[in-house]
């Protein structure tokens, strides 16, 4: 019975590790990436005034709106990094970025989030 015990024991261990994030997303990593990628329509502090937002219609996002907050989620902001928006000037970026640079992105938008009042 320990062997089988033990065995059982080996198995829910391996599957808590598999059920686990390979590894969490990391905002520094999702700034170095939005900086690059990001900040010419967002801007650099997300308000959505890169220098080449004025010349985009509709505006970039600006993500220290706290009423975009209240209708977005972080698996929303995902699909829109990676698939893009249709109807706006936000390219999809997959294929550009890997699931592990659009999920550090996504984390570190999150920064950006006002705290709440």
């Amino acid at each position: 019975m320990s062997g089988r015990r033990g065995a059982r024991r080996g198995m829910l261990l391996a599957l808590a590790f598999v059920a686990a994030p390979a590894s969490a997303a990391d905002a520094t990593k999702g700034k170095a990436v939005y900086d690059v990628r990001c900040t010419a329509c967002h801007g650099p502090t997300g308000g959505g005034d890169g220098p080449a937002a004025a010349a985009i219609d509709p505006r970039p996002r600006n993500f220290r709106d706290a009423e975009f907050w209240k209708s977005h989620t972080p698996e929303q902001l995902r699909e829109v990094v990676k698939h893009g928006k249709p109807g706006t000037l936000m390219a999809p970026f997959e294929g550009v970025l890997s699931d592990a640079e659009i999920d550090d992105v996504v984390r570190y938008l999150g920064t950006f989030r006002p705290a709440a009042q």
